[in-house]
């Protein structure tokens, strides 16, 4: 079977299970104005992470991050975070565009 399982789980966060380990990952608040594209972002945060060689709570992160800002636009690829944008949001530090 697969080695990794990432389930994300909205507005509840996301999760990953490997080697016997859950890691869990609370969702980020922020404006919503139109959620298409936001698991499209979520699955290129977290393997852009997986291709830098990064643990799985990070992969989390940048997904968590990625998907977040998809959220804060209209359309599906038009609210994408660039690598630079993904440090300007944060758990304590919101961001709004």
């Amino acid at each position: 079977g697969p080695a990794l399982a990432v389930i994300k789980r909205g507005a509840s966060g996301s999760l990953a299970f490997t080697e016997g380990v859950v890691t869990r990952r609370p969702a980020l608040t922020v404006p919503v104005v139109d959620t298409v594209g936001a698991g499209d972002a979520f699955v290129a945060g977290f393997l852009r992470g997986r291709l830098d060689g990064a643990g799985v709570a990070d992969c989390l992160e940048l997904a968590t991050i990625a998907g977040a800002f998809a959220c804060m636009g209209p359309g599906d690829w038009e609210s994408m975070p660039r690598t630079g944008d993904l440090g300007l949001l944060s758990d304590d530090d919101p961001v709004t565009r």
